[in-house]
C-alpha cells in the first residue's frame, strides 16, 4: 500500500475531520446510526442467501462492539466514520456476509444501462460550454442510489428510482456549494493531460453519472484513471463491476474502450477512503495527473473534505444524510460541486 502521490502535504493530512472522541453529539449519531443500519445490510444479506444463524451472529458481533465503543470510546485509539466502516467490514467477513447488495446493485445497474444511450445523446446536444453542467446533473441524480443511507436505502430497496425522476430532484442552482462555473473556465480553457476519478456507486451513479463525465474528458484528451473498490462495500462499485461494465458500454460508444482509460483498484473496501494507504496500482497510474474527481458524499465530503491536492480537484456529491448535512452548513439533498485549488502552482507526483 502506498500515500495517495496527489496530496499536497502527506503528513497533516487526515481523511475525516470529524474526531468522534471529542464531538459528543456527533459520536451518538454516528454510533445510532451504524447499530440501526446494520440491519438493513442484514436483511440485503437475506436475498442472496445468507443463513439467519450467520446473520444473528453478526448482529450480536456488531452491536456488542457498538455498545463497546459507547462505553470506551478511546477503545481504538481513534474513533471516526472511516473506523466504523473497517469494524463494521470485518464483522461481515468474519461471518461470510460478501457484498450483500449485489443484487439491487445489479438491477440498478441494468436500469441504468437501458437509459444510457438516450442520456448520452442528450449530453452531447448540449453546448459544450454548459456541458459540464448537464454532466454534473447526471452525476448528482445518480448519486442518490446509496445503499448506505437509511432515506435513501429505503427509496430503493423494492425497485429503481427512475432517472428522469432522481434528475428533477436535483436542487437548482446556485448549490450549496457550487464552484462548477470556475470548474467549466479552468477545463474549456485547459484540459488536464490526466485526471484521477474515485467512483462511488452503481447503478445509475457510475453509468449515468461517473461514465459520461469520463467519456467527456477522453474525447478532449484527457488520459484518465478510474480508481473503484477493491472490494465490495454497501452499494459501492468494484473495480471487478466496472470492468464488467466497460466491456458493456463499449458496445453503446467505442471511446468506453479507449487506451485513454484505465481502471485500477484503489484498495479500499469502504464507502469513504483513506488516501494515506491506497494500492500501489493507483498510486503508480495517478503520477502526474492535473485534476483528481471525488465523487460523492463518503469520498468527498465524509472523508477528505479538507484534503489538499497537488492539483486541481472536484467534489461532487449529493448530501443523503443530516449529520453531514450540518457538518457542512446545509440541508438533506443540497447539492455540492466544490473545486479545490493547489496550495501552489504544479502538480504532485
Amino acid at each position: 500500500m502506498a500515500i495517495f502521490p496527489l496530496l499536497a502535504d502527506p503528513a497533516s493530512y487526515r481523511a475525516c475531520d470529524t474526531n468522534l472522541l471529542t464531538d459528543h453529539a456527533a459520536r451518538a449519531y454516528w454510533l445510532d446510526l451504524f447499530a440501526s443500519h446494520f440491519q438493513v445490510q442484514l436483511d440485503a444479506a437475506a436475498t442472496i442467501g445468507v443463513l439467519a444463524a450467520a446473520r444473528e451472529a453478526a448482529s450480536q458481533a456488531f452491536l456488542s462492539q457498538i455498545d463497546q465503543l459507547r462505553r470506551q470510546p478511546d477503545l481504538h485509539g481513534r474513533l471516526d466514520i472511516l473506523l466504523l466502516d473497517e469494524l463494521r467490514q470485518r464483522v461481515l467477513d468474519a461471518h461470510g456476509i460478501y457484498d450483500e447488495f449485489r443484487l439491487i446493485k445489479q438491477r440498478e445497474t441494468e436500469a441504468a444501462l437501458a437509459e444510457l444511450s438516450s442520456w448520452l445523446k442528450r449530453v452531447d446536444a448540449t453546448a459544450i460550454e454548459q456541458r459540464l453542467e448537464t454532466i454534473a446533473k447526471g452525476m448528482l441524480a445518480g448519486n442518490l442510489f446509496d445503499m448506505g443511507v437509511t432515506e435513501t436505502a429505503r427509496q430503493y430497496a423494492d425497485a429503481p428510482v427512475p432517472f428522469a425522476e432522481a434528475l428533477a430532484r436535483v436542487p437548482r442552482r446556485p448549490w450549496l456549494i457550487d464552484d462548477l462555473d470556475a470548474a467549466n473556465r479552468a477545463w474549456l480553457s485547459k484540459p488536464p493531460r490526466k485526471a484521477v476519478v474515485f467512483a462511488d456507486n452503481a447503478g445509475a451513479d457510475v453509468v449515468l453519472g461517473l461514465l459520461p463525465l469520463v467519456r467527456e474528458m477522453i474525447r478532449r484528451g484527457t488520459e484518465v484513471v478510474v480508481a473503484a473498490n477493491q472490494r465490495a462495500s454497501l452499494n459501492d462499485v468494484t473495480c471487478d463491476d466496472l470492468l464488467a461494465l466497460l466491456d458493456r458500454v463499449k458496445a453503446i460508444d467505442p471511446l468506453f474502450g479507449s487506451d485513454r482509460l484505465q481502471p485500477v483498484h484503489s484498495g479500499n473496501a469502504a464507502p469513504l477512503i483513506d488516501l494515506s494507504c491506497v494500492s500501489d496500482e493507483l498510486a503508480q497510474a495517478s503520477v502526474g495527473a492535473e485534476l483528481v474527481v471525488l465523487v460523492g458524499m463518503g469520498r468527498g465530503i465524509e472523508s477528505n473534505f479538507s484534503a489538499q491536492f497537488a492539483c486541481q480537484s472536484w467534489a461532487i456529491a449529493m448530501i443523503k444524510d443530516p449529520q453531514v448535512a450540518r457538518t457542512v452548513g446545509g440541508r438533506m439533498y443540497d447539492a455540492v460541486f466544490r473545486m479545490g485549488v493547489p496550495p501552489q502552482s504544479g502538480c504532485g507526483g
